[in-house]
C-alpha cells in the first residue's frame, strides 16, 4: 500500500451534495448562487420550460461598485435596482473540452457530459 502525502496544493473537499454546472463560472449548488441565483430557482427555471436553451429571471439586489464602474453609474452604489440575469447554454465559457454539449435545460438536467480540460 502507497501513502501519498502533499506538503501545498492539496485539494480539500469544500461542499458535498447535488450541483448543476453550465459552465466553468455556473456552478450551482446548495451554497453557491452565481448571477445571484440559487439551485433550487435555476432548477424550477429549467423544469417549467426544459425545452429552451436561454433562461432569463429578474432579480431585485444593490448595485455593487463593479456593476457602477461598468454601467459608469457611480451615484448609485447601494442603491437597490431590477438586474436581468441569464443562462445560455448555447455559447458558455468553458475551460474544458467538450465533444457534445446540451442544447436544452432537459438535457442539461438528464445527462452527464464528459470533457477534458483546455488548460492545466
Amino acid at each position: 500500500m502507497t501513502k501519498v502525502v502533499a506538503a501545498t496544493g492539496q485539494w480539500k473537499l469544500a461542499y458535498e451534495g447535488p450541483a448543476l454546472i453550465v459552465s466553468s463560472g455556473l456552478v450551482y449548488t446548495n451554497i453557491t448562487k452565481p448571477k445571484g441565483l440559487k439551485l433550487p430557482e435555476v432548477l424550477a427555471m429549467i423544469k417549467e420550460h426544459p425545452n429552451r436553451n436561454y433562461y432569463e429571471r429578474t432579480l431585485r439586489r444593490r448595485l455593487t461598485l463593479g456593476d457602477a464602474l461598468v454601467q459608469d453609474r457611480l451615484e448609485d452604489i447601494g442603491k437597490e435596482m431590477d438586474f436581468s440575469v441569464s443562462i445560455n447554454l448555447i455559447n458558455p465559457s468553458h475551460d474544458r473540452d467538450f465533444k457534445k454539449l446540451p442544447q436544452s435545460g432537459q438535457q442539461l438536467l438528464s445527462r452527464k457530459y464528459r470533457s477534458l480540460p483546455i488548460k492545466v
